[in-house]
Order: C-alpha cells, then sequence, then structure tokens
C-alpha cells in the first residue's frame, strides 16, 4: 500500500499505533516525533524512518503543515519477495529509528512511489511480477543510500551496538520472557553488565526498557484491537489477568479497563 497523510491529527490516526506490517514513513514537508517501540525520534523533512512488524509507533507531535507518504507490505508479501531487512539485521532501527533524506533522493523515491501507487491501479496478470521488481529496485535504492548516509555519520560504538541487540531481543520476546537474565544470556552478558549499558546509553534500566515495551504493546492492543483484556494478558506472557491488572495499574497509573474506555 502507498498512502499519503497531512497532519495525523487529523484523520484519526491513535496515539498509540501497533503496527502489523513492514512499513516506511517519508516525511517530505514538515516534523513528526515521538518514539518507535522505546526510543525517541524526530524527523525533519526531507527524512525517512523504518517501522518493522509488531513495532508500537507513539505520536508526539507533529507540525500543522506536516506530510507523510508511506509505503507499507504485509509481513507475508515482504517474505514472499525475499526483501533483504537490513536495518533490523544491524538492529539500526532500534537505536536510531530516522533517517536523514536529501532533496535529491527524496524526489527519486517518490518516482518510484508514484510508479507502484499507478501499477496497484492496474489489475492485470503482468502487474505483480512488475510490481516485485519495483519493489526490489526500490528497497535496494534504500540499502544503497543507507549504507553510503552511515559514512559519514558517527559510527556505533560497542556500547550502542549491545543495545541495539538488547532492544531487538525485547521486542522480540517481551510477551515471552519478563526476566532480564535471559536476555542476559542471550548476549552472554551478566545482567549486572547489560544494566548499566543499557543506563549508560538510553537513560533507563533494562528493566525500565522491558516495562516500557510490554506498557507500550499493552496500550496499543488496549486501544487499536477488539481482544479482550484476558485476550492482551496472555498475549503478553502473563500469568492471569489479575497479574496483568497490577502490572498495568503501577506502570499506567489505571486499570486497563479505565485505560481502554479513556477515563
Amino acid at each position: 500500500m502507498v498512502a499519503e497523510i497531512e497532519n495525523h491529527t487529523e484523520v484519526g490516526i491513535p496515539q498509540y499505533f501497533h503496527t502489523s506490517h513492514y512499513v516506511v514513513l517519508f516525511v517530505t514537508q514538515g516534523t513528526l516525533s515521538g518514539k518507535i517501540n522505546m526510543v525517541d525520534f524526530e524527523m525533519k523533512a526531507p527524512a525517512a524512518v523504518y517501522i518493522f512488524n509488531d513495532h508500537v509507533l507513539h505520536y508526539n507531535s507533529s507540525s500543522s503543515d506536516l506530510k507523510v507518504r508511506l509505503l507499507s507490505l504485509s509481513p507475508v508479501i515482504a517474505e514472499e519477495l525475499s526483501l533483504s531487512l537490513h536495518y533490523d539485521n544491524v538492529h539500526y532501527a532500534y537505536v536510531r529509528p530516522a533517517s536523514q533524506l536529501d532533496e535529491t533522493s527524496m524526489q527519486t523515491i517518490m518516482h518510484y512511489l508514484d510508479l507502484l501507487e499507478a501499477l496497484m491501479q492496474n489489475e492485470s496478470l503482468e502487474r505483480r511480477t512488475t510490481l516485485v521488481y519495483l519493489i526490489h529496485s526500490l528497497s535496494s535504492f534504500l540499502s544503497e543510500f543507507h549504507a553510503n548516509s552511515l559514512s559519514s555519520q558517527k559510527p556505533f560504538s560497542r556500547s550502542e551496538e549491545l543495545v541495539g541487540q538488547f532492544l531487538s531481543l525485547v521486542d522480540k520476546h517481551c510477551h515471552e520472557h519478563h526476566n532480564i537474565k535471559w536476555y542476559a544470556d542471550m548476549l552472554h552478558l551478566t545482567p549486572v553488565y547489560i544494566s548499566n549499558v543499557v543506563k549508560q546509553v538510553t537513560g533507563r534500566t533494562a528493566g525500565d526498557n522491558l516495562t516500557d515495551c510490554l506498557v507500550l504493546k499493552a496500550k496499543s492492543l488496549l486501544l487499536t484491537s477488539t481482544l479482550s483484556v484476558q485476550q492482551i494478558s496472555d498475549r503478553l506472557g502473563f500469568q492471569n489477568q489479575s497479574h496483568f491488572g497490577t502490572f498495568f495499574r503501577r506502570a499506567v497509573g489505571m486499570s486497563p479497563q479505565k485505560f481502554r474506555r479513556g477515563d
């Protein structure tokens, strides 16, 4: 899907949005700020941000002249196209989710999106093959631009790499594992060491980041799904609804039911 949004507050996008697709947001005008999972981002046109399946996007603020164009691919289509999710593989999006673009690159990307949008209006059998090649071409262009832009940026420190790996694991497994020791074991580190590194880079402890991830996923499911509180509790790996309610009230200051109602 290719779509264009002008000022998200006017089109009813919720403050917390749980993604079920791979999405690339292109800010073509204005500014947008928020969080992707637990990481702050601020984009000023021209810019792009990569959001992976099962991430939580938290809108914070935007300028009145905001214009965003997005490309969205379902996980099934992404897998079928064998797209190389380069950013996810290097945990880039977990530490530095927004990328600044230049005007020439943005114009090229917009030409790609125009072509994709036009092709999606055509229901011919040849359309699918052409779309596959075009999306592969766009993916290659973005990967090449990303590789070039990294060379001009401050390289990742060892601490940032570890935190990126930690946040990546938390994002994928927080619904299964609520104990920091599991993540430390996966990274072949001690819980104390990973906690100290995470606190140094993010300003919050490893436990805080794990809690933040669970809270963000819980909020997005409460606001954007029809799942019951019990079902959300099960999906996020809590022993029962009572444990989930206690966790949510401690973190948010109200029960899941009140949060869902907007009380």
